[in-house]
């Protein structure tokens, strides 16, 4: 059980459905990262890069349509660098890289949107509405000579979409490999994958980084999909969860959006 004065998520270990009521985080992660192993044979191939991801999805071409504005809002969002916590500032338990080198915008996690983050990014907010079935968004700034060392994402069935938007300016010095696939960021070119294959990440440049990052279900077959779904619905409505995104709420002015171009007669 939390104690009264720790400010974490939970305790090491533990999963909290509810402020008292737990279950032990680790039989479910490695549970869940045998499932992947079934499950990774009703997915797409993956990963895909740059047009190949692109004809696997083809509605995640909603991003490169808003490109521009999605820069403007990150460009906003940026002006406020400082307030933008360290992800195991946002969830205790998760990844640890050194000092604040690695920071998350956290827009949307498990369903629920986070409102007072959403509300400073509207046009990137838009546009991730138009892609059916995402439940997690954020945008992920890592640091010049940062790394995130080598790990599994835990929910199976779960793809996950890197949107590119700042990169340095030599890419192939800042890279992920993901199941022995190597890959470097392009502006604009986006990176699907499934983040329970093992990745790392490691910027060798002095320049940062910045993907906007979105979640979303893979279609799976019966009796699959009754588990998946029921996982997404227990930990959307966690205590968890509702406490990560109140972590995450950091308060940036609103940004109002940018007027649609009118076309041309």
């Amino acid at each position: 059980m939390e104690s009264a004065n720790k400010p974490n998520v939970g305790e090491k270990g533990r999963f909290y459905l509810t402020k008292h009521i737990w279950l032990p985080q680790q039989p479910l992660e490695d549970f869940n990262l045998k499932l992947s192993d079934v499950i990774l044979r009703n997915m797409p191939k993956l990963p895909l890069g740059g047009e190949d991801a692109l004809k696997v999805f083809p509605v995640l071409a909603e991003l490169k349509k808003s490109h521009d504005k999605i820069k403007a809002d990150l460009n906003y969002l940026l002006s406020h660098h400082e307030e933008i916590p360290a992800l195991h500032e946002v969830h205790p338990r998760d990844l640890y890289v050194p000092g604040r080198a690695w920071r998350t915008f956290i827009l949307k996690l498990w369903g629920h949107e986070v409102t007072e983050n959403a509300a400073a990014v509207p046009d990137t907010m838009a546009a991730i509405a138009r892609i059916p079935g995402v439940h997690s968004a954020l945008f992920s700034i890592l640091a010049g000579r940062a790394e995130i060392e080598p790990h599994r994402g835990s929910a199976a069935g779960v793809i996950r979409f890197h949107y590119p938007l700042i990169v340095p300016k030599e890419p192939e010095k800042c890279w992920i490999e993901i199941g022995g696939h190597h890959f470097f960021w392009k502006e604009g070119e986006p990176l699907v994958f499934d983040d329970t294959r093992e990745h790392w990440v490691k910027n060798q440049t002095d320049e940062t980084r910045v993907v906007l990052i979105i979640d979303f279900n893979a279609p799976m077959p019966f009796p699959v999909n009754l588990y998946t779904g029921l996982r997404y619905n227990i930990v959307r409505r966690s205590t968890e969860v509702k406490t990560v995104i109140k972590r995450a709420s950091i308060g940036v002015p609103p940004r109002t959006a940018q007027p649609a171009l009118a076309k041309a007669a």
